[in-house]
C-alpha cells in the first residue's frame, strides 16, 4: 500500500517545515532582547522629558535680573545637558526602530512566500482528492479490503488524509493572519519612526536656541566677575557655619552614644567586705578629671559604636532611598568642583543641591529621630535626622515644625523649601553623614 508512503511524505513537507518555523520566528521575536532594549529607551526618553519639563518650569521662574543670572546659568546648563542626552536616546530608538522594520521585513517576506507555496500544494491535494472521488468511492475503497485488518487501515488512512487537508488550510488561514499582524506591526514602526525623527529635529532646533542663550549668560557672566565672586565668597561662609553646626550636632550624638555604651560595657563594681564603710570622697577636681578624660576617649575614635539594627536597615537601603523633593533636578553634585563661569576657582559641596518648584514640600528619605534643628543665615532652617549611625541633613528650609527628639517617618513632610526672593530660585542642600564621614548622597538615592 501507498498510504503510509503518502502520509510521510506530506508530514515532512519542506512547505510545512518552513511555515513551523516562520511562525515560530514571528512570534519569538518580540520577546527578544531587541524589544526589551526598545522599552528601556522608551522609558530614558520619557523620564527625560519630564526632567527636561520641570527645568523648563524653573527657568520661566527664575528672574532676569542681575543677580539670578548665575542660577539661570546653572539651570540652562543642566537644561542642555539633558536635552543632548535625550537626543542621543532619539538617535537610538530610532536605530532600534530601522533594525527592527527591517527584522520584520525578513519575516513578512518569509511568510509570504510559504503561503504561495502552501496554497500551490493545498490546491493539488484538492484536486487530487476530487479525482479520486470521482474514480472511485471512498467506502468501496474500505469495504472491498482483503481482510477486517486491511480495511481499518485504509479507513485510518482515509481519515488521517483528511485530517492532514484541514490542518493544511487552517495552517494557510494561521499563516494569513500572522502575515497581516507583521504588516500591520511594520506600518507602526514606520510611523513611529517618523514621529522620532519629528521629535529629533525639534530638540536639535532648542537645543541651538539654549546653547546660544547660554553664550549670551557667559557673557554677562564674565563682566561681572567682581560680583561673582564676592557672593561667593558670602556663600562659602553660610557653608562653613552650616557645616560646624552639623558637626557640633553629630559629635554630640555621637558622644552619647558612646558613652552609653561604655556605661553599659563597664563592670559592675564589687561589694564593699565592710557595707558600713563611707566610701572616699570625690573632690569636685577629680570629677572634672574624670570627666575630660570620659570625653577625650570619646572624642578620640567612633570604632566602638557598633552597628545596630537600624544602622543596618538603613545601609541596606543604600540606592533605594526616595528623593526628599517629588520632582527637581541636582544643580550641583557632591565633592570638588570647578565653578561653572569663574576661572581657577574650586567649590566644594558636602551633598546635593537639588532645585525644584517654589515652595515644594521637603520629606525624610527614611524613618528617623530629629538630632537637631537650626537656623543659619542663608541656609534658613536646617533639620538633622538620625537612624542609627547615620544622619541625613535638609538644609535651606522656609519653615519646619519639628523640634529635636521628634520622631519621623519615611516620606513624612518636614518642611518647605525656601526661595531665594533675589533670583527666584528654590533649591534644597541634602547630606548624608555616616558617624563622622561625608557620603555621596547620589549613591544612595534611587535613580
Amino acid at each position: 500500500m501507498k498510504s503510509p508512503t503518502i502520509i510521510s511524505a506530506w508530514s515532512s513537507h519542506p512547505a510545512v517545515n518552513r511555515w513551523l518555523i516562520g511562525v515560530v520566528l514571528a512570534l519569538a521575536l518580540p520577546v527578544f532582547c531587541p524589544a526589551q532594549n526598545k522599552q528601556d529607551l522608551e522609558e530614558k526618553r520619557k523620564k527625560l522629558i519630564r526632567e527636561i519639563e520641570v527645568t523648563d518650569n524653573l527657568l520661566h521662574k527664575t528672574t532676569r535680573n542681575k543677580a539670578a543670572t548665575l542660577d539661570r546659568y546653572v539651570t540652562l546648563q543642566k537644561q542642555i545637558e539633558r536635552r543632548e542626552k535625550l537626543i542621543e536616546t532619539l538617535g537610538e530608538e530610532i536605530a532600534e526602530s530601522e533594525a527592527a522594520a527591517g527584522r520584520t521585513v525578513v519575516v513578512v517576506e518569509s511568510l509570504t512566500r510559504d503561503i504561495q507555496t502552501m496554497q500551490q500544494d493545498y490546491g493539488r491535494i484538492v484536486r487530487n482528492a476530487y479525482r479520486r472521488k470521482e474514480m472511485s468511492n471512498p467506502l468501496l475503497y474500505v469495504l472491498s479490503a482483503d481482510n477486517l485488518n486491511q480495511a481499518f487501515r485504509r479507513w485510518l488512512f482515509l481519515r488521517k488524509y483528511d485530517r492532514y487537508r484541514k490542518t493544511q488550510a487552517e495552517a494557510i488561514v494561521a499563516t494569513q493572519q500572522t502575515l497581516s499582524k507583521k504588516i500591520a506591526a511594520l506600518d507602526a514602526s514606520r510611523r513611529e519612526q517618523e514621529t522620532l525623527l519629528a521629535s529629533l529635529q525639534g530638540q536639535r532646533t532648542a537645543l541651538s536656541t539654549e546653547m546660544q542663550d547660554k553664550e549670551k549668560l557667559l557673557e554677562a557672566l564674565k563682566k561681572d566677575e567682581g560680583r561673582l565672586r564676592d557672593e561667593l565668597k558670602q556663600k562659602q561662609a553660610a557653608h562653613e557655619a552650616l557645616n560646624q553646626a552639623i558637626e557640633r550636632v553629630i559629635q554630640e550624638e555621637i558622644r552619647k552614644k558612646m558613652l552609653e555604651s561604655r556605661r553599659a560595657a563597664a563592670p559592675t563594681p564589687a561589694p564593699s567586705a565592710n557595707p558600713t564603710a563611707t566610701p572616699p570622697a570625690t573632690t569636685p577636681a577629680a570629677s572634672a578629671s574624670n570627666a575630660a578624660v570620659e570625653e577625650a576617649a570619646v572624642s578620640e575614635s567612633t570604632a566602638e559604636l557598633k552597628e545596630d539594627a537600624t544602622s543596618l536597615a538603613f545601609r541596606q537601603s543604600r540606592g533605594r532611598l526616595p528623593w526628599p523633593v517629588e520632582k527637581g533636578f541636582v544643580a550641583r553634585g557632591f565633592g570638588r568642583q570647578k565653578h561653572p563661569t569663574l576661572r581657577n576657582i574650586e567649590i566644594t559641596n558636602n551633598g546635593v543641591d537639588i532645585r525644584t518648584d517654589e515652595n515644594s514640600a521637603v520629606r525624610s528619605v527614611y524613618a528617623g529621630v530629629v538630632a537637631g534643628v537650626q537656623f543659619i543665615p542663608g541656609h534658613d532652617y536646617t533639620v538633622i535626622l538620625q537612624h542609627g549611625n547615620y544622619y541625613t541633613v535638609y538644609s535651606n528650609l522656609s519653615e519646619t515644625k519639628l523640634n529635636k527628639g521628634d520622631r519621623v517617618t519615611a516620606n513624612q513632610t518636614i518642611g518647605r523649601v525656601s526661595t531665594n526672593p533675589i533670583t527666584g530660585a528654590s533649591e534644597l542642600h541634602f547630606e548624608l553623614w555616616h558617624q563622622k564621614e561625608r557620603m555621596n548622597p547620589a549613591g544612595w538615592i534611587k535613580k
